[in-house]
């Protein structure tokens, strides 16, 4: 199952007019089709977004807590088509790529640090880590931000941030009321995981990682891109946990924000905190330009970066 964009954008129009007829009309279609698209949204998140009356439309607690995170990804997807139309048609310029499950604060960073670089370059979101090491390896791109968990010969790196770990969950949660949480707390919990999900190298890793730690019950509940706002409403319908990184800043962790939810460290002494880097293809070290040497200027222009 996949979040389709379309119905976030019906969703928000219904949200916005709490009146299905006047919310069609603004998006050029008519009622039946617009009342069926929201429904076949509400079953994909597992629940009702509108109370429906005779005279009235009202939010559900679930819409008003998803209403926000989806006004965020319609703006995202708004940002990557003018990001798309706006490469240099001149030139060939040196191409940056970086997986879409890193922090979104991150993400900006970077992608104003690429715009500063002395030499034409662009910058796209790829996809995974997995895409972006592919991208990398067959000389699409010359640098990638990627999650660290294992080594890869083909690939050298520089770290470039560092993130706690943290859980998401209910406002109402037991574990809301902490500051931080120690991983063997979980063991009872149904966890849900998001940035490992289309990636199974990583997947398996932190599966691993967290049996070692008692943690078995992992739901993967998320599925395709708008994979956040899908997790939340796993989190809110479900109350299941939901493990993140701590990135109060990140799109993320605004999403999962008081007063629907709230985000909690976990202890680092019994987790490590997650890892992301600037790669580069081994083959390809010699340039020119030198990828070590941009990740070089890039990390300088980013500065260190550790949240938590």
């Amino acid at each position: 199952m996949e979040i389709d964009f379309t119905r976030l954008k019906y969703f928000v129009a219904v949200a916005d007019e709490l009146h299905f007829k006047r919310a069609a009309d603004r998006l050029r279609i008519t009622p039946p089709p617009l009342s069926k698209q929201i429904k076949l949204l509400e079953r994909e998140l597992g629940g009702p977004l509108f109370e429906r009356h005779y005279h009235e439309v009202r939010l559900t607690p679930l819409g008003q807590a998803l209403l926000g995170p989806a006004r965020a990804i319609l703006r995202q997807v708004d940002d990557l088509k003018d990001l798309a139309a706006g490469v240099l048609e001149d030139g060939t310029p040196i191409r940056v790529g970086a997986t879409a499950y890193a922090p979104s604060d991150l993400l900006e960073d970077l992608e104003t640090a690429v715009g500063g670089l002395a030499a034409p370059a662009t910058f796209e979101v790829a996809g995974s880590a997995a895409e972006v090491t592919a991208k990398l390896v067959s000389g699409h791109l010359e640098l990638g931000l990627i999650h660290l968990s294992v080594e890869d010969q083909r690939l050298r790196a520089r770290t470039v941030a560092e993130y706690q770990g943290a859980i998401a969950v209910r406002a109402d949660d037991p574990l809301a009321c902490r500051d931080l949480v120690h991983i063997e707390e979980l063991r009872d919990r149904e966890v849900v995981i998001d940035f490992a999900r289309p990636n199974p190298v990583i997947l398996a890793a932190l599966t691993r990682r967290l049996a070692k730690r008692g943690v078995r019950n992992i739901v993967r509940a998320v599925s395709g891109r708008g994979g956040e706002l899908e997790m939340a409403a796993q989190v809110f319908n479900r109350r299941l946990v939901a493990l993140v990184s701590y990135a109060p800043a990140s799109f993320i962790g605004r999403m999962f924000s008081p007063p629907e939810f709230k985000l909690v460290r976990i202890d680092e002494d019994g987790w490590e905190p997650s890892r992301l880097a600037l790669a580069w293809a081994a083959d390809r070290a010699a340039g020119p330009p030198r990828p070590a040497d941009l990740a070089e200027a890039l990390s300088a222009k980013l500065g260190p970066i550790r949240r938590g």
